[in-house]
């Protein structure tokens, strides 16, 4: 073989390298996004978000909930007063792609205000996500995820929202009035 076939070959082996590696990052960065919809639909009860990350016949095991995506996402989404606020961070993700299925770990920390018999409270919690995905037509979707608490915290509500940047900042909202779904329109 001369040395124009052997590099012919070493070009080709390399471009394969390349885009092996290109798609197992594009893959890794659209599990990334489907975590950061998770959140976004619970935080803001948005209930088409939220269903929009589960295949049909996806399962979630959260605890207080054992079920089909779509029935967390209507159930998560139903108005509940005494949820004041919500928010999540998912942190130190690890995927796994393989073919048209992956598997994920991540970091999550949750934080919730209610409203309860003694009133406002703070609720914290940290746990991971074990989670598997697949992908169907290029588009990568939850089919299993599991929520493992490993840390919580409870303690009386401690916001203060009539001074300092709790007075001047926009304020979140547990909602689809949430200024973050006019604030890209206008």
């Amino acid at each position: 073989m001369g040395a124009s076939n052997q590099e012919s070959l070493g070009i080709a082996g390399e471009l394969e390298r390349l885009q092996r590696a290109f798609a197992e990052i594009e893959a890794k960065q659209a599990l990334h996004d489907l975590n950061a919809r998770y959140c976004n639909g619970i935080d803001r009860r948005d209930q088409e978000l939220l269903a929009s990350v589960w295949w049909p016949e996806s399962e979630i095991d959260f605890g207080l909930f054992k079920g089909a995506g779509a029935a967390f996402a209507e159930l998560i989404c139903t108005p509940n007063q005494a949820v004041e606020t919500m928010f999540h961070f998912t942190s130190n993700e690890l995927f796994e792609i393989d073919g048209e299925t992956a598997t994920g770990r991540s970091y999550v920390i949750a934080m919730t205000v209610v409203d309860g018999p003694d009133g406002k409270a703070d609720q914290m919690v940290g746990g991971r996500y074990l989670d598997k995905y697949r992908r169907k037509e290029g588009v990568w979707k939850f089919t299993n995820r599991l929520f493992v608490l490993d840390w919580n915290v409870n303690q009386p509500g401690s916001a203060i929202w009539n001074e300092g940047i709790g007075a001047l900042a926009s304020r979140g909202r547990s909602d689809l009035d949430d200024v973050s779904y006019s604030y890209f329109r206008s």
